[in-house]
């Protein structure tokens, strides 16, 4: 095997790629600190790789971030920044989904909270900016170095260059037990890493009282107990400390350990393959890509070249808290209903010699498997949903009561609400390879042309 040995950057395994920063807030920090990541690819890999901010709102911060913007790009003449609002993204998505239906255009229309179809406006834009990858972090994060001096030297786009899109025999990275060469001719599309920090309050206040309480909202949410005190002790340590290790792992299949996260990732190919499922306020469902794509033979390569993640720690706000028990009440339907397409193997495996990957009859029979689960054992999801409002919410303390109250009596509404998603998700499996082919017709830099310096 002729590995790329570790903090070397060969040549890319991909033509071209677009750096996003998707934001609902002030983004100034994390596009500064980012800029070092592309200033590392431009001297170290040869590549101009744009810095787009995306944003997801009209909300004050736009202004700011179109300052900061302005003054970063007369600050770096030779870095390429667009600034993505919302006008210029639905001009964008009216002139891509002209022929689309209803449905279709409604999505990346909505103002509502959607994390899946917050992702594919990234695939879709990918596309259409003429590039084969893309690079993603999130507004609320940034380099680890800057709170870690230790860290200085762990960008995580040098990974991303070194091994997005490589062979997987070539690539440098442990596997996991029990896997061999089975999968050494697949390409890796997806590289990322995990976020260091603060983590979620909403989870740590349980924490706080018993690290049991979030082992059994782990079980109720559908992971393997056998395995869900290992995982949540990898996920949610009670104390984090920089080791300063730099290693990378091959994952095979998802929830086997730390996958890589949304905001710390770089994806190739899959992304014109395999869209998010647009399901309102339902965490988690921007990963249907990367946990698909391992079930079908495509292993991800997670590395541990963390970004800091900045929580806010703030008082207890119930919209704000009613709204993420929400979201979770959703991911507990998704996951388990989506689960089992999860599976090694399920539905089918990608071939790694085929222009495509995923071949129009393995799409054909994801479309099917997606098709099914609307409408699938109601009564027993909407349990599932009650039991964590009944065993995790309401005993804890009377706010969080209140907020599982309304759970419990909402339950067979998220269903139905999941139901309807599943089955957009569908149409947009079925129409994904056409919209992808129109977007790369469409040159997104007309629509909104780079800063100027």
């Amino acid at each position: 095997m002729n590995a790329i040995p570790p903090h070397h950057v060969a040549e890319p395994a991909f033509a071209s790629s677009v750096f996003f920063i998707p934001t609902n807030r002030d983004c100034s920090r994390a596009a500064t600190s980012y800029l070092a990541e592309l200033d590392f690819a431009r001297e170290r890999a040869g590549r101009s790789i744009p810095l787009v901010v995306s944003e997801t709102d009209r909300g004050p911060s736009v202004r700011t971030n179109a300052e900061t913007l302005a003054e970063l790009a007369r600050e770096n003449p030779d870095q390429r920044i667009h600034h993505l609002t919302l006008d210029l993204q639905h001009a964008y998505f009216d002139a891509l989904l002209r022929d689309e239906p209803d449905v279709v255009k409604d999505m990346f229309r909505s103002p509502r909270r959607n994390y899946g179809t917050a992702m594919n406006k990234l695939f879709l834009m990918t596309a259409s900016f003429g590039a084969d990858a893309l690079h993603r972090r999130d507004s609320d994060t940034r380099l680890l170095r800057e709170e870690v001096p230790e860290a200085a030297g762990a960008l995580p786009i040098e990974v991303e260059l070194a091994y997005l899109g490589r062979r997987v025999g070539d690539v440098d990275a442990a596997r996991p037990e029990g896997h061999g060469a089975a999968v050494d001719d697949a390409p890796v599309c997806v590289v990322g890493g995990n976020y260091f920090g603060e983590w979620n309050l909403d989870v740590k206040d349980f924490a706080a009282r018993s690290y049991g309480i979030v082992n059994r909202l782990y079980e109720i949410l559908g992971f393997d107990p056998e395995d869900v005190p290992a995982l949540v002790e990898e996920v949610f340590p009670a104390e984090q400390v920089y080791d300063g290790r730099d290693e990378r792992t091959l994952r095979l299949a998802p929830n086997e350990g730390a996958d890589p996260d949304c905001g710390n990732v770089a994806v190739t190919r899959i992304h014109e393959l395999l869209p998010s499922v647009p399901s309102d306020n339902n965490l988690a469902v921007d990963y249907f890509g990367f946990d698909l794509a391992m079930a079908l033979g495509i292993p991800a390569l997670h590395h541990t070249r963390a970004v800091f993640h900045e929580y806010h720690s703030g008082r207890f706000v119930p919209e704000q808290k009613q709204l993420y028990w929400e979201g979770i009440a959703r991911f507990a339907d998704y996951f388990n209903s989506y689960g089992p397409l999860y599976e090694p193997g399920a539905v089918g495996r990608a071939d790694a010699a085929a222009p495509q990957l995923i071949p129009a009859e393995l799409r054909a029979a994801i479309g099917r498997a997606v098709g099914a689960l609307p409408g699938a054992d109601p009564a027993g999801r909407a349990a599932r949903i009650t039991a964590l409002a009944n065993e995790i919410l309401i005993p804890f303390d009377e706010r969080y009561a209140r907020i599982g109250r309304h759970l419990a009596e909402n339950a067979e509404r998220y269903v139905r609400e999941v139901d309807e998603d599943y089955a957009t998700h569908r149409l947009l499996l079925d129409r994904w390879p056409g919209i992808i082919e129109r977007a790369k017709s469409l040159d997104l830099s007309e629509i909104a042309p780079a800063l100027r310096g």
